[in-house]
């Protein structure tokens, strides 16, 4: 087994979680991508999801042609795991003659679990662990992290073996919830004189570990991002088809243009977001709103920032023309009738304007604060800083908007509308 930098490993994983990373890093990624992915899938449909004719659930390997993807042998079932459901993301790794085979079983969620069996042939029989799952935080609770699973094995360049495996962090030990989404771990390995390895902290992992190995396990983390410091096309999304000719992305703004899709469709509105990473956070962007009064479109037209887990699940802020007054009015008394920004809070089928502040001008600044349970919105005018409120985290988590994929901080417009943002910063504390 070719052995590769814990470093380089680290960098590529975490890049796709927006952490630092190297030009060499990804060109690795992708490499592997190729190999595990061919152009043509079709010999691989059918093994998504295998039931035999005994009715039971199993891993499935058969020979392929690499180049085509073209299936050269029958299938077999060579395990059927250790009894979890939802057997998937099996690996095999050949260490010292033996062939060991990792799978996920539970599902990402907080059964998740990582098992594995082992067989002297690359077609079995495979034989489990018999303290199978070799890793997993089920059982480990209060603790914040949980949904350990996925594993990868890996070893560094002095000998040691590592799991690096997917988990999240749920918002409070004493809350099941989570909204950040799948993060990367990484857990100590050893392995016993028979050949069996066990991982962790009796089987589970531990928030942080002490590792040995110098500069190679040195993991940069990147808590400030700004236009200026990301790419486009890396760190940003989409969402679905995106419309080129409604972005206009430069190296210290963005411009979008609104069309007649919102946030609640689900479709392409214009949205580009990057992922939230951590818990503690300061966002704040200038927000510039230009009416095209000659387009349109049944939708008002308003640009903003919103804090995203779904079309049904997100919270808000923006800038739009004025409106009629609302309950929810805040009072700005140097402000005259022209624009408003307004904060609204979507959770399932409750769409509310938790406030509306009248504004004298076209531009303002957004400011949004985070903490692992609570959303803090407000508006920065050239008078003063205005809090719009405030907005509970659980109700955007896997828990009660479902997926696991985790929030996005999304700039958007809607209508028929130009929205300018500047000065983006976010910031993690």
């Amino acid at each position: 087994m070719k052995k590769l930098r814990l470093s380089t490993i680290i960098d590529v994983l975490f890049r796709l979680y927006g952490m630092r990373f190297s030009e060499s890093s990804i060109k690795l990624f992708l490499l592997a991508a190729i190999v595990m992915l061919p152009q043509s899938l079709s010999a691989f449909e059918e093994y998504y999801f295998f039931q035999d004719e005994d009715g039971i659930n199993g891993i499935i390997q058969c020979e392929i042609n690499i180049e085509t993807g073209e299936r050269l042998t029958p299938g077999k079932r060579i395990w059927s795991g250790s009894g979890g459901r939802y057997i998937e993301s099996p690996h095999m790794y050949k260490i010292n003659g033996y062939y060991y085979l990792l799978a996920a079983e539970g599902g990402t969620e907080y059964g998740h679990m990582v098992t594995y069996s082992r067989s002297a042939s690359v077609w079995g029989p495979f034989e489990g662990y018999r303290k199978n799952p070799v890793l997993t935080n089920r059982n480990k609770a209060p603790y914040i992290i949980q949904g350990i699973g996925h594993g990868d094995l890996i070893q560094a360049q002095d000998g040691s073996w590592f799991i690096l495996s997917l988990g999240f962090r749920q918002i409070h030990l004493w809350q099941p919830y989570h909204h950040l989404g799948r993060e990367i771990f990484l857990t100590p390995v050893q392995f016993d004189q028979e050949g069996w390895f066990t991982a962790g902290t009796d089987g589970t992992t531990d928030a942080q570990y002490q590792i040995a190995g110098g500069d190679t396990v040195i993991q940069e983390y990147k808590n400030l991002y700004t236009f200026e410091n990301t790419d486009w096309n890396i760190d940003w999304c989409y969402m679905r088809r995106m419309r080129p000719e409604h972005y206009a992305l430069s190296e210290s703004s963005a411009i979008l243009t609104g069309s007649e899709i919102s946030l609640e469709d689900v479709d392409s509105p214009t949205f580009i977001g990057i992922r939230q990473l951590d818990f503690n956070m300061e966002l704040q962007c200038d927000v510039k709103l230009s009416t095209e009064l000659s387009k349109n479109s049944d939708l008002h037209p308003a640009a903003g920032i919103t804090v995203f887990m779904c079309e049904h699940e997100h919270y808000d802020i923006l800038l739009r023309p004025s409106m009629t007054s609302s309950d929810a009015s805040l009072k700005n008394p140097d402000a005259n009738p022209g624009y408003e920004t307004v904060l609204r809070l979507n959770i399932g089928d409750i769409k509310h304007e938790q406030a509306v502040l009248p504004l004298t001008h076209d531009t303002c600044t957004f400011i949004i604060r985070s903490d692992s349970l609570t959303y803090h919105f407000y508006v920065r005018t050239k008078q003063e800083e205005y809090h719009l409120g405030s907005a509970e985290s659980k109700y955007l988590s896997s828990e009660v908007s479902s997926g696991f994929t985790g929030v996005i901080l999304g700039l958007f417009a809607e209508g028929a509308c130009n929205g300018e943002f500047t000065g983006f910063k976010c910031e993690y504390t």
